[in-house]
């Protein structure tokens, strides 16, 4: 901040403290920031940071000698800038000052000159208004102090913040709850102590609004982990709404596993008067409103909301106007009125031609707006409030509906299947609604071009029932003539189609039951799939080609499923039937994978099929699936087990003497599941279930509650003397089977069995709305939804974990408590990417939809999530350049090439490094080296080496099963002699012989004792070349780099490298000797040389080793005996030095190391016939009791894992000087 306006300060000394004066100014300091300590200094912290006063650390006031008052000029919380303003005033204010006569006189200049620096400044940044730019800065304020507290990136938005207390052992603590996108946070800081709360909207499982006479209002979030009440909000309804929305965008993140993304698109706010609202705020809330409207009106899951104004609407069929609420988005055009006529209306603007201004004073029709329809239909609005601006809008929106028509008629055939133009897109529109309105006739075969050479020729199917059950107005039932008639006389008075007037008669008529001839037409209408079929021409059959030939586990359970799909109907005992079910359900399980295809689909959808069309049933499945039912026909069935709780708790509070009888047996989520799944086509009979079908379209959701209430009230004597849950089941059934349709002369499907009636449908649909239709509402639904959603994702969630754990039984060296304690880290960091979209989907995702995936493969991570925990937990992640070792683990577990890991892989890793035995670690270091793990371009000209060598008759694989977390056995190769494979020295440190040998014993003992599989496996490891046991040093040196015994360990280091060294090239020479038959008594010299060599003299090695050792961490191997080394071996000696003996060791760029950037220099070319093999290595480890205590070291990974988790906690670097009190380690 800058200039600022001058303001009277009466109290200029209470809470800051004066730097600097002079005769007109004063600079001070605000005390508690800084290096404002003592007690006066926390008082002033407490109050800034409960009262969020967002003071300025420095500021300039000026005061004359003679005032009490003082006045504002400047603030700042930078100092640079603070002293730059005070030399401003030094240099040109002072002495221009002391030219006046009065004080009075000085305070006027004053006040001017710097309102006028002020606009300058504001001139300068722009026209910003002063209270929109305040409260803009202050929320930018509290996006830094979000971040700067609770250490979170800059891809987490903060939507919006309260002030509020916590309340913790009964004690309010005053703080500030902010609310971001993934997190509910809290801050509080009271007397030098700050006190922290970071929840996950994932991990939230109850959520609350409480009220007790302590604290009244407070709102309840319960965890896994702790119970949270926060209480005295300023506006305790917004922030309970918002923190609901946040929390169910939270589940559904679980249940689709897809992040947020903020809408840039929308219009800047319009009503300036109101306050100013983040950004981010007004996108939730825009979006919770268009939701709101396109449930009331099931509209396209992707329309938004533009804008609403109050209006009213002319009834020709009344001849007078009713009063409403005008919608408007891009789509469409939408009336819902509030009184009690109960009128709606949709408008697709597609079918709009024209739109007028009109007005009669002497009818009273003022502000007026006249529609016109492709169909011939007027609709006018009055007493809109600014007509113009309306006007304009439907001008807009009518625009890009040409510009959209236009672009669709230029698209080629080759990549839409129907070419449609203006009028013929209204048109068909318009007569789609009707086509059902007579037996239809098969359809002409239309010809769908494929992009290849071969022609795809399709033939939709008719509605199935009437095609195979025609009836002709001779043999229809006075009854069903008279129904007939009687939506002839509907349609004329009200319309027909999309754009009827939905009135509360034509909502009774459906309720009784809709004609066979109009129940898909209607059911197109008031569902809104009619919208999505006349907007997407050509899309299904675009589908059915793409799907063609193609097979999914999807389609396999389709197939199994086609002929128990209502059997007993004509219509499926023939092919057209089955054909027809088998394409809509296969082209909906390749529109949406995330479903696919779940059991009941098939009963839906054949029933569907039966009254609508092949491609009208497509569009009602899409409606019922993706906005009717959300969440039903998933893997998980996520919306009928939360639908399960919303029943029990509206049973225990409509019917709660049947609730206490039954809420602890299971039946009433039992019988729910049944019976919402297949919307009761499964156990009711047809001719009736169609009708609560009907019933559904029309009304939504709350008609499956409303029946379900009414039949359990009417069984609830009988179900109230059950004496089991078998009882009380036979009691429904019967009762359920009983329920018929007197409208219907003839049943569609023949009864097998004879039942006792029980109620008439229509009654029963009757008795629902008269005792139920009031109190159960579409948004009580959504309310309780909510509530329900909470505990059944959080319990899907606790059983997957249960069952990734149990999986993994075994598999791992982590016992329960340790999988649980990393399953929840390596969830949590798995979750984080998807919303911080840190991590990208790997390009074959067929197996992402995969219902017999394992459960420990849900959840794959790529290389920086990976990365993420591997160097938060691995304890080889240490040293100076800890990446490397990771890109090698992750390359060595990426088995599919896929460029991510399961949860089983990781945990076995993570297992093998923190808790199983020496020779297991090593292995798996060893194993780090070789291929695939070691990048490209450091296995140059190590192909040969890295094999086993082909005489050796054990080596038949080159690398052992990762999964494989068996304990390692050592046997000695056959390859070597046994006295090169045991260790040169006898003396590298007091008491390593005693180490050594007993060391080496018992992995002589392992070995034996352990099975053959076992020694094979560690037999089969690959030899390692000179490249890759550089590299493996490196890596060494590394991890020992900034350890306490740092100089122990360069020491044992370089005397495991000469060990190794002179083995591999004793080893060479030996392979040659094998190969060159005239080399057999230099080999057997060699031998002797060896096995014969001098304790003394390897000693006296030693001492020369010890005595250079800080200056060379890894030496050669000659000592100062003279022995003699072969001059490649000094080459490799000498590249391990160049490794090492940099003194800034560089961290490559992660993507750089995954491509590899280390390389042999040209200087020194890889001997190929140089290896070592892993019982080698292992022997030489053993040598080194620094090295073995590195490696035998065991990790407390649920400790590390919790305080990983809890690393945003940590106290805060302000310049505070405060401590931080951890809610979660209280």
């Amino acid at each position: 901040m800058m200039w600022v306006k001058c303001e009277e300060i009466l109290l200029a000394h209470a809470l800051w403290t004066t730097e600097r004066a002079n005769m007109f100014f004063l600079l001070q300091h605000r005390k508690g920031r800084g290096k404002g300590r003592g007690l006066a200094g926390l008082l002033v912290g407490t109050m800034d940071a409960v009262l969020d006063s967002r003071s300025c650390k420095y500021r300039i006031i000026h005061q004359t000698e003679n005032s009490e008052l003082s006045w504002a000029c400047a603030e700042s919380d930078s100092t640079a800038e603070i002293e730059e303003h005070w030399r401003w005033l030094e240099n040109n204010m002072i002495s221009v000052l002391g030219d006046f006569e009065s004080e009075d006189e000085v305070t006027d200049y004053v006040k001017c000159k710097i309102e006028s620096l002020r606009t300058e400044s504001v001139h300068e940044d722009g026209d910003v208004n002063d209270e929109e730019e305040e409260e803009a800065k202050r929320f930018k304020g509290a996006i830094a102090k979000f971040h700067k507290l609770f250490n979170l990136p800059p891809e987490e938005k903060l939507v919006n913040y309260y002030s509020c207390s916590y309340v913790k052992r009964r004690v309010p603590r005053q703080g500030w709850l902010y609310l971001s996108i993934n997190h509910m946070c809290f801050y509080s800081f009271l007397l030098g102590k700050e006190s922290k709360i970071i929840t996950r909207w994932v991990d939230v499982m109850q959520l609350d609004i409480e009220s007790n006479i302590l604290f009244p209002n407070g709102i309840h979030v319960g965890t896994r982990e702790a119970d949270h009440y926060f209480t005295m909000f300023v506006s305790k309804e917004d922030a309970y709404k918002l923190m609901q929305q946040l929390t169910n965008m939270a589940m559904h993140q679980l249940i689709v596993e897809e992040g947020f993304e903020e809408d840039k698109t929308l219009p800047p706010a319009r009503n300036k008067r109101k306050k100013k609202i983040p950004s981010l705020k007004r996108d939730l809330d825009a979006r919770a409103r268009s939701e709101a409207y396109r449930t009331l009106f099931r509209l396209p899951i992707a329309e938004r909301l533009d804008g609403d104004t109050i209006c009213c609407l002319w009834l020709p069929f009344k001849k007078t106007h009713t009063s409403g609420r005008l919608y408007v988005s891009k789509n469409y055009v939408c009336f819902d009125s509030k009184d009690q006529d109960d009128v709606q209306l949709v408008i697709p603007l597609r079918m709009v031609t024209c739109v007028e201004k009109t007005g009669n004073k002497e009818n009273e029709i003022n502000n007026a707006l006249l529609i016109s329809t492709s169909a011939r239909s007027n609709f006018l609005f009055t007493d809109l409030y600014d007509q113009n601006s309306m006007l304009l809008k439907l001008a807009d929106m009518l625009g890009q509906q040409q510009d959209y028509r236009l672009r669709s008629i230029g698209k080629s055939l080759t990549q839409i299947t129907t070419s449609v133009d203006e009028n013929s897109a209204d048109i068909s529109c318009d007569n789609s609604q009707g086509a059902s309105s007579t037996p239809p006739s098969p359809p002409p075969s239309p010809k769908h071009t494929n992009t290849g050479s071969s022609e795809f020729t399709l033939e939709l199917s008719p509605a199935l029932h009437e095609h195979f059950c025609p009836k002709s107005a001779d043999d229809m039932s006075p009854k069903d003539a008279a129904r007939e008639s009687l939506w002839r006389t509907t349609f004329a008075e009200y319309g027909r189609g999309v754009c009827m007037y939905r009135t509360k008669k034509i909502h009774d008529e459906i309720m009784r039951g809709l004609p066979d001839s109009l129940r898909g037409e209607m059911w197109m209408v008031y569902s809104g799939a009619i919208n999505e079929m006349a907007t997407n021409p050509g899309y299904y059959k675009s589908l059915i080609e793409q799907t063609q030939g193609k097979t999914t586990i999807a389609t396999d359970e389709i197939e199994r499923d086609l002929h128990r799909s209502l059997p007993e109907h004509k219509a499926f005992q023939s092919n057209l039937g089955i054909d027809a079910l088998r394409r809509v359900l296969t082209a909906y399980a390749f529109r949406n994978p995330h479903i696919g295809y779940c059991q009941a689909m098939n009963i839906v959808t054949s029933v569907l099929l039966l009254f609508a069309n092949e491609e009208e049933a497509f569009w009602l499945l899409v409606a019922l699936c993706e906005r009717m039912l959300p969440d039903y026909y998933n893997t998980k069935v996520v919306g009928a087990l939360v639908d399960q709780g919303v029943l029990e708790e509206l049973i225990s509070e409509h019917l709660p003497h049947l609730h206490g009888h039954y809420s602890t047996t299971g039946l009433l989520s039992m019988i729910a599941l049944s019976w919402f799944l297949t919307m009761f086509l499964s156990v009711m009979p047809f001719e009736s279930a169609v009708n609560i079908l009907d019933c559904f379209f029309c009304d939504g959701a709350k008609v499956i509650f409303q029946i379900a209430l009414a039949i359990l009230d009417a069984c609830s004597d009988k179900l109230a003397r059950c004496k089991d849950d078998g009882e009380a089941i036979s009691v429904l059934t019967q009762y359920v089977d009983g329920v018929t349709n007197a409208d219907v002369a003839e049943p569609i499907l023949k009864a097998t069995k004879s039942v006792e009636t029980s109620i008439d449908v229509s009654l029963l649909i009757n008795d629902a709305y008269l005792k139920f239709g009031d109190v159960i509402t579409n948004e009580l639904i959504d309310r309780l939804r909510l509530r329900q959603r909470l505990s059944v994702v959080q319990g899907i969630e606790e059983t997957t974990m249960k069952n990734v754990i149990r999986s993994l039984d075994g598999e791992t060296c982590f016992d329960i408590d340790e999988l649980s304690a990393l399953f929840t880290l390596y969830k949590e960091e798995y979750q984080a990417s998807i919303y911080w979209r840190t991590g990208e989907k790997p390009a074959d995702i067929t197996q992402e939809y995969n219902p017999n995936r394992p459960y420990y493969d849900l959840y794959r991570v790529d290389f920086t999530q990976f990365k993420a925990l591997f160097l938060a937990l691995c304890p080889w992640a240490q040293g100076v350049a800890p990446e490397p070792v990771c890109v090698k683990a992750f390359k060595l577990l990426d088995e599919s090439n896929q460029n991510t890991v399961n949860f089983k892989q990781f945990a076995w890793c993570i297992g093998v490094t923190c808790k199983s035995d020496l020779a297991d670690k090593l292995l798996l270091f060893y194993k780090l080296h070789l291929p695939p793990a070691l990048p490209d371009s450091e296995m140059d000209n190590s192909t040969e080496a890295s094999e086993p060598d082909p005489k050796d008759a054990d080596g038949t694989e080159a690398i052992e099963n990762l999964a494989s977390s068996k304990p390692i056995s050592v046997s000695h190769s056959k390859s070597f002699p046994t006295s090169i494979a045991q260790p040169r020295s006898k003396h590298n440190s007091p008491a390593s012989g005693s180490f050594r040998a007993s060391s080496i014993e018992m992995y002589k003992q392992r070995s034996l004792d352990s099975s053959d599989m076992c020694r094979t496996d560690v037999v089969n490891v690959a030899h390692m070349n000179q490249v890759q046991f550089i590299q493996m040093w490196k890596t060494l040196y590394d991890m020992c780099t900034g350890s306490p015994d740092e100089q122990q360990l360069y020491h044992s280091i370089s005397t495991v490298a000469t060990l190794l060294l002179q083995i591999g090239e004793v080893g060479k020479q030996y392979k040659s000797g094998l190969n060159s038959p005239h080399n057999a008594t230099e080999v057997e010299s060699l031998e002797t040389r060896e096995a014969n060599s001098s304790p003394e003299t390897h000693a006296k090695g030693d001492s020369v080793h010890s005595s250079s050792q800080k200056a060379d961490p890894l030496l050669h191997p000659a000592d100062s005996q003279g022995e003699e080394t072969d001059p490649e071996s000094e080459e490799v000696v000498r590249e391990l030095e160049r490794c090492y003996m940099k003194e800034d060791v560089a961290v490559d760029d992660t993507a750089d190391t995954l491509k590899g950037s280390t390389s042999p220099s040209k200087e020194s070319q890889p001997d190929p016939n140089w290896s070592v093999n892993f019982e080698q290595f292992l022997a030489s480890m053993l040598t080194e009791p620094h090295l073995v205590a590195i490696f035998e070291k065991d990790t407390d990974i649920i400790k590390v894992a919790e305080n990983y988790r809890h690393r945003r906690l940590k106290p805060s670097n302000d310049d505070n000087g405060v401590t931080t009190n951890s809610i979660f380690n209280k």
